[in-house]
């Protein structure tokens, strides 16, 4: 009985004692015989396959002015190492464990198109029980971006990064993407952009010895906030602008109209002008369009002062003249009237005849005056005409070039 109890409480201290086998000896043992800047090269095959993959988590600025693309994502790097491999059960049942960058060996490929740095900063590293080696890199870099901004605010953008081999050679690694190569499940959506497509390209400089990995996306920006704040504004100016031409000139309010919305298209403008994208090697086809429209509201200033000069025009000018004989409607009348319809006398008759005929002067003039007025009217109408055909034409140009234009 003393026996058996001795070994019951002799056995706790030895269960204490015993070290259950730990994934982290392989990797101390692996890392103390292998230097980190050695290749793993695999001893069935003369390469080394390594699959890449990018994680999307937010695009936080796209600057035209100076073509950066700020983003937030990582790199997933994924590759198979002889001699890490352990069978779970024996191993407490352990998948994967984390080990230190520093002391294995990284894909040496680099970010070319990068702003900030070349290289990226190791996060972190996991070892599968299968011998995979997993590399997450995780940064927020800012990479060129040629931007196109012709189409604004319909235009959309092709950005990629741009992933460099540096040192080895293509016939010692092979860079493959993964099955899915860009991953947007974990992506914040921006407010002004957002992701309606991506790729993927590789090829060979360097007569094949080097391999370049671009993975990209097409951006198109978010165009409501734009279409209300700018666009649709301009355009209900630009019919408001062909109102002038309705008015009266004898109301004296065709001036008026004319010139505040000159004024409140140019206060537009200026709001307009703030958010415009500053690129001068494209020049959007909107920014034309707006100035487009500000020299064609000037030249309704001028149209409407050539109308009220029309209208003022003394009978005697040679513009009312030529005017009236190019666009007079009324056909020719006698310039006699008869005075009385009723019977008159021969004494009637003679002082009729002796004195001037002045009710028939005046009945000219007024007609000619309404002649005048209607012919102005007729040339207020062609103008109108005119300005309306140029707008819509303009108008149905721009979206027409912009809207329905692919990248």
């Amino acid at each position: 009985m003393g026996r058996e109890l001795f070994f019951l409480l002799l056995c706790p201290a030895v269960m204490c004692n015993v070290a259950f086998p730990n994934p982290r000896d392989l990797v101390s043992e692996y890392v103390s015989k292998h230097n980190p800047l050695d290749l793993p090269l695999p001893h069935s095959t003369s390469s080394l396959e390594v699959s890449v993959n990018f994680n999307l988590l937010h695009i936080e600025d796209l600057d035209e002015s100076k073509q950066l693309l700020t983003t937030t994502g990582w790199f997933f790097f994924a590759w198979s190492v002889e001699g890490l491999s352990w069978n779970e059960s024996e191993y407490q049942n352990i998948s994967r464990i984390m080990v230190s960058p520093k002391d294995i060996w990284l894909p040496d490929l680099v970010l070319s198109n990068s702003n900030v740095n070349l290289g990226g900063e190791s996060q972190i590293s996991t070892i599968s029980s299968n011998g995979t080696m997993e590399w997450h890199d995780i940064d927020r870099r800012s990479t060129s971006c040629a931007v196109d901004v012709t189409n604004f605010p319909f235009d959309k953008q092709r950005c990629f990064f741009e992933l460099t081999q540096w040192v080895t050679f293509t016939s010692e690694i092979d860079y493959i993407f993964n099955s899915v190569p860009i991953s947007f499940t974990s992506l914040t959506e921006n407010g002004e952009w957002e992701v309606l497509d991506s790729f993927v390209n590789e090829y060979y400089p360097g007569q094949g010895l080097y391999q370049v990995l671009e993975l990209g996306f097409i951006l198109g920006r978010r165009r409501t906030y734009f279409i209300l704040t700018a666009v649709l504004p301009v355009c209900i100016l630009s019919c408001l602008n062909l109102m002038v031409f309705h008015v009266p000139p004898e109301s004296g309010e065709k001036m008026t109209l004319c010139v505040s919305v000159l004024l409140a298209y140019a206060v537009c403008l200026t709001s307009i002008n703030s958010f415009l994208p500053s690129v001068s090697d494209h020049v959007a086809l909107f920014s034309i369009y707006l100035h487009y429209m500000f020299v064609l509201k000037a030249l309704t200033v001028v149209a409407s002062v050539f109308v009220l000069h029309l209208h003022t025009a003394q009978p005697k000018s040679t513009i009312r003249k030529r005017l009236t004989k190019l666009l007079s409607a009324y056909p020719k009348k006698a310039t006699t009237c008869t005075l009385s319809t009723g019977n008159t006398d021969d004494n009637d008759l003679t002082d009729a005849s002796m004195k001037p005929n002045t009710n028939t002067e005046d009945a000219k003039q007024v007609l000619e005056q309404e002649q005048w007025f209607h012919i102005v009217k007729k040339v207020d109408l062609l103008f109108f005409c005119v300005f309306l055909i140029v707008f819509i034409v303009s108008t149905c140009g721009f979206f027409c070039t912009t809207a329905f234009r692919q990248v």
